[in-house]
């Protein structure tokens, strides 16, 4: 048999199961029992058969020797100790690495004989039936089971009919819709100049079905964050009993969906964002209790919808970031002036955003080298989305993501700057306003807009684009825009209404003030670049 085709489906399905072997595991740490057994007896007895139907010997080998092992924790022969769990978690990295070996474009057989032995050998201590001391000794990290477990889905699996179908082809559907959507603005444009009504007609009802296709292949591509989430449990486990530490785990908002292609870009920061809490963060616990804090820490992952943007939110209740080994670095580094004895919020997040920037004391193979959170910073910025950073010290820290629910087409308010059109997403448009002298006031020695009894920052994007400024200073129109709980007033020339845009992603120069988060191309064939927010706030 010819297996090469089904090799991509065989590691889709393999992973698929492996992602339950190691929930189940963590379930079987925190004490589960003839349960969580169960879940793992069945997920490696399908392995062992799709293995040995591929003609994997490695997988299949390997699959049989664990299995044996669960059979003997399944009818109690067998008990439950850190020298099993440990060893069936080894067992589990080492299925995963020969699947992977086993699928890769040049096949290659794992040599699993020094795991079967290390399965073997465990199989054979039998223990009575308790759950051993040393278990509940040793360093834990619990997970929410409840986050952690794969949703059950039974019952509509039994009326829904489902495919698999290759991410990239939906990619390339969005991306024709995407060109229909610039086509279908250029040729209003030129229906709108030529005033036929019965073109016009006919250009709305093909917007119409055009919003319907486009909508049905943006629902295709969205899939709940568990998707991606659930690889975390098993690594916040094992980074926190390599530290030493204590670490509850929760995940919260797990059914919370995301376009396939946004939330395949997110897991790299967030993975940061959690070393970064388990390594800086979260102290070990003989420091917590010194402090009166309890002495298994708590570490968050949260999901939540916030109109047309998603939260993607990491919490712990460690020892914040600490400006005082913070505020010495930036000044080393001429970040900050050498009289500055405070750090806003916003200030303390540019500075630790930089390549480069870390206070470790020394290099780990977790931190130290300064390429965590700037490497957060600039993936998060390239998604059109922004970050924002809540610390408290001793109490802990709370680092937000917020990004679009979608990469390729969104909303936004078209706004003209002399000859230039530029993007501003609407997601961080609150309202809208004319200019007028008595809304232009200063306070603290800068300028602000009054709009009702609030005053906010003015922010000209002439200014910011590099462009002189206005003859008349209270002329133009105000956007209200929003980011977190910042806002400010941005002063365009004139506002040209509001369009659905293909965004078109692009990386800024290195070392530049990044204004623009990516482009997109107008009705009329023109390039307009997209304002990126939380650049102005």
């Amino acid at each position: 048999m010819d297996t090469g085709r089904y090799a991509k489906l065989f590691l889709t399905e393999s992973r698929e199961h492996l992602s339950e072997m190691n929930n189940a595991l963590l379930e079987l740490e925190r004490g589960g029992s003839d349960t969580a057994i169960a879940r793992l007896f069945r997920s490696v007895h399908t392995m062992k058969g799709m293995g040995g139907a591929m003609g994997y010997a490695s997988v299949a080998e390997l699959s049989h020797e664990l299995e044996t092992l669960l059979d003997k924790l399944r009818d109690g022969t067998l008990a439950v100790t850190r020298s099993i769990i440990d060893t069936l978690f080894a067992s589990v990295d080492a299925l995963e690495k020969a699947v992977d070996l086993a699928t890769a474009a040049v096949p290659q057989q794992l040599d699993v004989t020094a795991t079967i032995a290390q399965i073997q050998e465990a199989g054979r201590a039998e223990i009575p039936p308790t759950l051993g001391g040393d278990l509940a000794a040793a360093p834990k990290t619990r997970v929410d089971a409840q986050s952690s477990a794969v949703p059950s889905s039974a019952g509509a699996q039994k009326t829904a009919r489902h495919i698999r179908i290759e991410a990239k082809r939906l990619d390339t559907l969005m991306n024709v819709v995407g060109e229909l959507v610039i086509a279908r603005d250029r040729i209003a444009k030129i229906a709108e100049q030529l005033g036929d009504e019965s073109l016009l007609e006919a250009i709305l009802r093909a917007s119409q079905i055009l919003a319907n296709l486009q909508n049905e292949i943006m629902t295709s591509r969205m899939v709940p964050v568990w998707q991606v989430f659930e690889r975390f449990p098993r690594l916040v486990r094992d980074t926190a009993r390599s530290l030493g530490k204590e670490v509850e785990f929760k995940i919260e908002g797990r059914d919370i969906e995301l376009d396939r292609s946004m939330l395949d870009e997110m897991g790299e920061p967030v993975l940061h964002l959690l070393r970064n809490a388990l390594d800086h963060g979260i102290e070990k616990p003989a420091e917590r209790e010194k402090v009166g804090k309890p002495a298994v820490a708590t570490l968050i992952l949260t999901a939540e919808r916030d109109r047309a943007t998603v939260l993607i939110r990491v919490t712990d209740d460690g020892r914040g970031i600490d400006q005082s080994r913070v505020l010495p670095r930036a000044k080393k580094l001429g970040l900050v002036d050498k009289e500055t004895t405070k750090l806003s919020e916003q200030e303390l997040v540019a500075i630790i955003s930089r390549p480069g920037f870390s206070t470790a004391d020394k290099v780990t193979e977790i931190s130290g080298r300064g390429v965590g959170f700037d490497i957060v910073a600039s993936r998060v910025r390239s998604l059109g989305g922004s970050l924002e950073v809540h610390t408290d010290a001793g109490l802990g820290t709370s680092v937000s993501m917020r990004l679009p629910l979608t990469l390729a087409i969104s909303r936004a308010l078209l706004a003209k700057v002399e000859k230039e059109v530029y993007a501003i997403p609407l997601t961080h448009v609150l309202e809208t306003f004319t200019l007028s002298r008595p809304m232009l006031l200063e306070a603290k020695g800068k300028q602000v807009v009054a709009i009702r009894d609030d005053l906010f920052p003015a922010i000209w994007l002439r200014e910011r684009v590099g462009l002189p400024a206005p003859e008349t200073a209270a002329s133009g129109q105000v956007v209200l825009v929003e980011l977190a709980e910042r806002r400010a007033a941005l002063i365009v020339d004139e506002f040209l209404g509001q369009q659905e845009i293909v965004v078109k992603q692009f990386d800024g120069v290195n070392g530049s003030k990044t204004l623009f988060s990516g482009a997109t191309i107008l009705g009329d064939g023109s390039p307009a670049l997209i304002v990126d927010a939380s650049s102005l706030l």
